[in-house]
């Protein structure tokens, strides 16, 4: 790579440093949605809402492609001012030292007030369930819920609501309720009584689902002897077979949201085991087969080549995806670390028990894995670029490297990885996977090198590129009118590819744009901004967690209740900032030396791209 040439003077890009900030603590607001989410944090807040769903979704699907997209234009520019040498020990200190630390810091941290949230809801739900039981059930969902057989018998006898209509709180029928908790003399009693075995819930899914999702055994042989069928798909394409598939986080999430009481690990995967054998027995398909659902088709209704030949992209699709699946679980990437002895192992970033860990889905980074895979990329494209300089390549003077040349191929690559995004999830997926382990996940490597490279590509095309989301309204109308479209086609994956790659790059045009437009000028507030970010996105999970644990009962909207969260976690954390980290080594390691009093201008030259 060239070396450092120091009679260059390469313009601050100001609206780049705010856009990586306001990145940065989008993943507040992010983390400060999920309680209101079953299913996707330790915290469950007693509200949901549909919009909350779709601001995740919205954030999620462009905020870390954008963010590596920014890190590869500073990237670049540290290679172009400095050198490579200069730029590996810049990125060793500003990204490599705080994952590091942060690993066997922040980590065991974030574990621990997980841990402790987790005990407070369950000893808040305790409470709940004790007052209700003093308490005589008033309707039949809850007289299910707490295995009352007379009580029931006595609503069903009084007629006092229909047998098939839905709890209106869940929207689930009786029978599926009777499933989830596993009371199979009640789920018995209902089918005697004319409850419809076939019946679905508003996400379109049977009374198996529910059963086999938690395993109990003995009323998925109930409904298999009543002739339910097995084949049913729900909204996310899954069927009772897949549900028995889903991790332990999501299987408590969920569980606590619709007050299963708490469950044992070990029973429910033993149960789902053996319901499994049940399901197969019986011939059920899972996602995984979907491939073989479509081969029962009558051939006779593909009556042109083209559906035929879509069919069979489809399932050879689905094949790469469900053996992409099959590798990455694999005991290749198994280690051997001898199994603890302790009743239950705890994972405390990399110092927790020395238990098997699986080297791509076992959690080490937690929310600081975009830092390991910039410790990735990073030496990756030092390693292509002096290959292709071997080869008499100039990475700056060749035509595929420019920006109007990049888009016209990397847009369209973009489609490759994703189209193995959710491979490991039997259910819709929307935007990128997320990849903990200590090897990332090969696909989403290559997803965000491309976002990447292509940030590099920004730089290095100079001032061509400020033409880049210089349409920058239509840009984003553009994403507006493809997220919608994403989420309706999320049950298929090559159909949702499209939009969801297309909305991910149309934001990021987009905000480029727009900050190109509204923050380009020297601010001391922005400034400020952009310095703290990386320290309050380290450091705001344990916040989060707290402050939501802290508000989960309380009667407020949740637009006022996420307001609060992220509001606060913000605020105290720029309290620490300022106090503890901006003047202090901590500081020092995460955006370069500070001095008090000192003007912005003074600093140009200290975080061409700090914060990674």
């Amino acid at each position: 790579m060239p070396e450092p040439t120091s009679s260059k003077t390469i313009a601050r890009r100001h609206d780049l440093d705010a856009l990586r900030a306001v990145a940065m603590l989008l993943g507040i607001v992010l983390h400060g949605l999920m309680p209101f989410m079953p299913g996707l944090s330790v915290i469950r807040d007693t509200q949901t809402a549909g919009w909350v769903w779709i601001l995740f979704l919205g954030i999620h699907g462009f905020r870390m492609p954008l963010f590596f997209l920014v890190s590869g234009f500073f990237t670049a520019m540290l290679w172009h001012k400095r050198g490579v040498q200069s730029m590996l020990r810049q990125r060793s200190v500003r990204i490599l030292l705080p994952c590091l630390l942060g690993t066997v810091t922040i980590v065991p941290l974030d574990t621990y007030v997980g841990r402790w949230a987790t005990n407070y809801g369950k000893r808040i739900a305790e409470k709940k369930q004790s007052a209700e039981s003093k308490e005589k059930p008033d309707n039949l969902y809850d007289a299910i819920r707490r295995s009352d057989f007379l009580t029931v018998k006595s609503f069903l006898d009084k007629k006092k609501v229909g047998i098939n209509t839905p709890d209106p709180e869940f929207k689930m029928p009786p029978l599926h309720i009777a499933a989830l908790y596993g009371k199979t003399k009640v789920a018995e009693l209902l089918l005697n009584r004319g409850a419809n075995v076939q019946q679905r819930d508003d996400g379109n899914r049977t009374a198996l689902h529910g059963a086999a999702f938690l395993g109990r055994v003995g009323v998925v042989r109930l409904l298999l002897d009543r002739g339910i069928d097995v084949s049913v798909r729900g909204d996310d394409d899954d069927t009772a077979m897949d549900s028995t598939n889903a991790d332990w986080e999501m299987t408590q999430g969920i569980a606590s949201w619709l007050r299963v009481p708490e469950l044992d690990q070990k029973r429910v995967e033993s149960g789902r085991e053996r319901v499994r054998n049940l399901l197969r027995e019986a011939g059920t398909p899972s996602q995984q087969d979907s491939s073989n659902s479509e081969n029962s088709v009558d051939t006779s209704q593909e009556k042109d080549a083209g559906t035929l030949q879509q069919s069979r992209f489809k399932q050879t699709l689905e094949a790469i995806r469900s053996g992409y699946a099959g590798w990455l679980k694999s005991d290749r990437f198994q280690t051997a670390f001898k199994k603890s002895d302790k009743k239950e192992s705890r994972d405390q970033g990399i110092f927790g028990n020395l238990k098997p860990r699986h080297l791509i889905f076992s959690r080490v980074f937690d929310h600081l894995w975009f830092l390991w895979f910039l410790c990735w990329l990073i030496p990756l494209f030092v390693c292509a670029e002096s290959l292709l300089r071997w080869f008499g390549i100039s990475v700056q003077k060749q035509w595929p490297f420019r920006l109007n040349a990049s888009i016209w191929w990397m847009v369209p690559v973009t489609l490759l990885p994703q189209l193995l995004m959710g491979t490991m999830t039997p259910r819709m997926h929307f935007g990128p996977d997320t990849s903990l382990g200590i090897l990332p996940q090969p696909h989403l490597l290559v997803y965000y090198a491309i976002f990447f490279g292509f940030g590099m590509s920004v730089f290095i095309s100079g001032a061509k590129a400020d033409r880049l989301g210089r349409w920058w309204p239509w840009h984003l109308l553009g994403a507006c009118l493809c997220f919608p479209a994403a989420l309706a086609t999320m049950a298929n994956p090559v159909v949702t590819a499209v939009p969801q790659i297309l909305f991910a790059w149309l934001m990021c045009f987009g905000f480029i744009g727009m900050f190109r437009r509204w923050f380009s000028a020297e601010s001391r507030v922005m400034r400020y901004v952009s310095d703290s970010s990386y320290w309050l996105y380290l450091m705001h999970i344990p916040l989060v967690i707290t402050l939501a644990c802290l508000m989960q009962t309380w009667k407020l909207p949740i637009f006022l209740k996420l307001s609060m969260i992220c509001t606060g976690t913000t605020l105290i954390l720029l309290v620490t900032y300022q106090l503890f980290v901006r003047y202090t080594w901590i500081g020092r390691m995460l955006h370069g030396p500070r001095d008090r009093g000192d003007r912005i201008h003074r600093h140009r030259e200290s975080m061409p791209g700090t914060s990674a």
